[in-house]
Parts: structure tokens; sequence; C-alpha cells
């Protein structure tokens, strides 16, 4: 009896269960339809909000960055007369099939045309935060009559062109609005461009730093203590490079620098002089430990550099806007180069297997059995002046001359200029006028003329004795320019 009253309470206790069960199955499913149905409607959700999601915060990057765009077409006619060089008696083949000296010959360049693109661009991250960049684009006909001041070799194969970015840099000031606000500055630096080269290329300078004393590619830190209204003194700590042969294309004698130390101090100041508004700038600049190599063509690299020494280089110039009811505006600077050689030697001299003076090797990478192309750096000191004025008739149109001087053993930092002769590195003088046309707001077009005449071999090179040289470089140039 027992017996059956339990199997009959366990009986009624599975039934009750399993029903109870079902109701809860029941439920769930109903739940996993509705999970089902709101996962279905949350994904259309995100397929239509996400491109505007995106869109918005495209747009919110876009209000923080601006982008301002250059653009310059320029067309340069040069003629080039070399003198004989001291103690140059090289002959090398040419494609003519005769032994010509490397020296005493002249060259009438065609047209070029070349065009030079840049997009700056400039982001207010934060009130303490800024951003700023710039791609580079160029392009070039000035291909198999490269001016070449060593010789009157070809020393490229097809037309120039070349891409890269040049300046990627943040600015933090944590104590911005401070008379005393300190700016930290690191990525790829602004170090081209400097004062006063920027008053013929109608513009404001580019880099903290003097021209004529330092103006290289550069990437590392810049510190900046503002000293009270209009007084700022910078630090920089970097590795100085030069930007692709591609860039130059006009030249073959401009020196590559493969990272070299860079350490420089320099202050400027603001204040009054003469009724106008003076800019003072001086500092010292070191470069060392810099493997450095002449571009003599594609089959010469820095595998063919030496790391010889270090160079230290001072200087001192002013600027005086608004003089003459606002009109003119005059620059003085000066620089001195002090080199310290460590012994070692670069070796670009042609090996004479003969004993007869001609180059009997055509792949040999040298360019001279002269002794100028060989040597430990240059172990005196040299030195450099600029000068120049700029006179503005009206508000359209304005006139401008300069000069620049260097001394045998002139070395200039500046394989980073924008002058795209460098100009500012010569051992020797030139002098320059222009006039520049505004007949736009953004856009101007310049007429020019520069005359160079080098004195001595190795301008823009750090190594060999220099020796006497007779080198006269005409160039008339014109070119316009947007710049927004």
């Amino acid at each position: 009896m027992t017996k059956k009253i339990f199997l009959l309470a366990l009986m009624v206790t599975l039934s009750y269960g399993s029903s109870d069960l079902e109701k809860k199955l029941e439920l769930l499913e109903a739940e996993v339809r509705e999970l089902k149905k709101l996962s279905n409607d949350n994904k259309a959700d995100l397929n239509e909000y996400i491109p505007i999601i995106e869109a918005s915060e495209t747009q919110s990057l876009l209000d923080k960055v601006d982008f301002l765009p250059e653009l310059e077409v320029r067309m340069d006619k040069m003629d080039y007369e070399l003198g004989q060089i001291e103690g140059e008696n090289t002959q090398a083949l040419y494609p003519d099939g005769v032994h010509q000296r490397r020296d005493q010959f002249s060259k009438d360049f065609d047209p070029a045309v070349a065009v030079k693109f840049k997009l700056n661009m400039i982001g207010n991250i934060d009130k303490y935060t800024k951003f700023n960049g710039r791609f580079i684009f160029t392009t070039s006909t000035q291909s198999n009559q490269r001016l070449c001041i060593l010789s009157r070799d070809i020393k490229s194969v097809s037309a120039s062109s070349a891409f890269d970015v040049d300046r990627a840099y943040v600015d933090y000031t944590p104590n911005i609005g401070s008379d005393y606000a300190f700016t930290f500055s690191f990525g790829v630096l602004p170090t081209t461009g400097g004062t006063p080269m920027n008053f013929a290329l109608n513009n404001e300078r580019k880099s903290m730093f003097p021209a004529l004393v330092f103006d290289m590619n550069t990437y590392g830190l810049i510190g900046t203590q503002k000293l009270g209204e209009g007084n700022f003194l910078r630090f920089i700590a970097a590795k100085a490079y030069t930007l692709k042969a591609e860039f130059y294309p006009y030249q073959c004698n401009r020196e590559n620098i493969d990272n070299a130390n860079v350490l420089g101090t320099y202050f400027d100041t603001e204040f009054k002089l003469f009724g106008g508004d003076s800019l003072l700038s001086f500092g010292v600049n070191y470069l060392g430990d810099f493997k450095a190599h002449p571009y003599l063509g594609p089959d010469v690299n820095s595998d063919d550099a030496s790391d010889l020494g270090d160079i230290f280089t001072y200087g001192l110039g002013i600027d005086i806007r608004n003089l003459l009811d606002d009109r003119l505006t005059f620059f003085a600077h000066s620089a001195i180069s002090n080199p310290n050689a460590n012994g070692k030697i670069d070796d670009y001299q042609i090996v004479d297997a003969n004993n007869d003076g001609i180059q009997d090797d055509p792949n040999d990478p040298g360019f001279s059995m002269a002794s100028y192309a060989k040597g430990p750096m240059i172990d005196t000191s040299g030195h450099s002046v600029y000068v120049g004025m700029k006179y503005d008739f009206n508000s359209d149109f304005s006139f401008g001359a300069e000069y620049n001087h260097g001394s045998k053993y002139w070395f200039s930092a500046t394989q980073g200029a924008e002058d795209m002769y460098n100009k500012l590195a010569i051992r020797g003088d030139v002098s320059e006028g222009y006039a520049i046309y505004n007949f736009h707001k953004d856009m101007y077009v310049k007429l020019g003329y520069m005359y160079s005449n080098e004195d001595y071999t190795g301008s823009g090179w750090h190594f060999g004795e220099p020796v006497k040289k007779d080198g006269k470089q005409k160039i008339s140039y014109l070119s316009i320019k947007a710049e927004f």
C-alpha cells in the first residue's frame, strides 16, 4: 500500500515538473526571439549611423587641421664658364670620344622648368598642443644637363622627381600665455628656410635659425624658452640629413649629409631701431661625427665617406623691416665656421694608373686627379657675410638685391636650403637682383638674375685643401607661385 502511494505521488510530481519545464522553455525561446530582434535592429542602426559617426569624427579632425598648399613653377636659363683650376690637369673621355680637360670649358644650358608643390598642415590639437607637417613634391626637366661645376660630365640620366615629408613635429607649451612660456618641439623639425632667405622667397621665415649659420633638414628636439616680450632662447639636439638628390636637380656639388649630430644654442630679440622693426639673432651650432659626400652621380653614396671630425659655426645677424615709410627692409648677417679634424680622409681622387693624366676607367667614381679631390677635413676657420635689401614700391610691386661672400675655407651647414643653388655655401661671391609682382593676394610672379663667381674649389664641402678656381655662373629665372 505504501509503495502505491509513493508511486502515485512521484507521477504527480513529474507531471507537474514537466509542465513547469515546458513553460520555462517557452519563455526562454521568447526571450531569444526578442534578443535576436533587438540585435537585428541594433545592427541596422549601426549600419545607418556608423558612416555618420565616421564622417563626424573625420570632420572633427579636419576642424583641427588646416591644409595650406603652395605651388611654384619656375624656369631657369643658366650659363657657366670655368677657367683654369690650380693643379688641375685631368683629362676624361667624353661621349664624343675625345679626352678633354676637367677645367677650361663653358656650358650654355637649355632653359629648364621645375615644379615644386608643398602641402602644409597645421593642427591645433588643444590649448597646449599643436601639430605641424609638410609634404613636398618636386619635378624638373633638368636631367642630362645637371649643373655640375666640377666637370662637363652628365651626372643624371632622366628627368628627376621626388616626394617626401620634410616636416612633421609637435609643439607642446604647458604654460602657454606666460611671459616665460616654454615650448617643447619634437619630430622632423623646422630647420630650413630661416632668416633672411625668406625675404627673397616673399614669405615669413620657416625656421627659427639663421640660414647662414644652419639650414639643414633634421629630426630630433627643440626647446624654446620665451624671456619676456620678443626675446627667445632656443636649444636644438637633433640628427641632420639631406633630402634625396632628386630634390636638387640643378646641382651635383651639394654635399649629402647622413645622420650627423647637431647641437645648437640660439637667441633672438625684437626691438625698434631707426623706427623699424628689428630682429637681432645670434647663436652657435655644432655639427659632429658626420658622413658627407658630394653628389657626383648615382654611383657615389655615403659608403665612400668617412667621419672626418666636427665643425662649429658661429653667427650674428640683424633684420630691419618697415624703414622709409614702412617700405624698406634691410639685413646683414655674418658667420664663422671653425672645423676640428680627426685626421681621417675622404678620397674622391681618380686613380691615374698610367700616370698620364687621363681617366682610363669611365666607372671610376672620383672626379679629379688633382689634390683637392682628396684629404682630411679643412683645418682653417672660414667666414661669410650676407647682406641685402627689399623695397616695396607699393602693395603689389617690390624689388630686392642681395650679396654674399664666402672665404677660401668657408663651410656652410646649408645642405637643406630651399635656394636651389645653395648660394650661401659659395667660396667666392654671389650677387642677385629680383622683382616681385603680386597680381593676386595669394599669387605672385618673380623675375630675377643671379651672378656667381667661385674663387676656390669645394663650395659646400668640408674636406680637401681648396685651390684657386675661376668659375662664373649666370642664371636668369622666372617663377610664378601660389601660396594659400
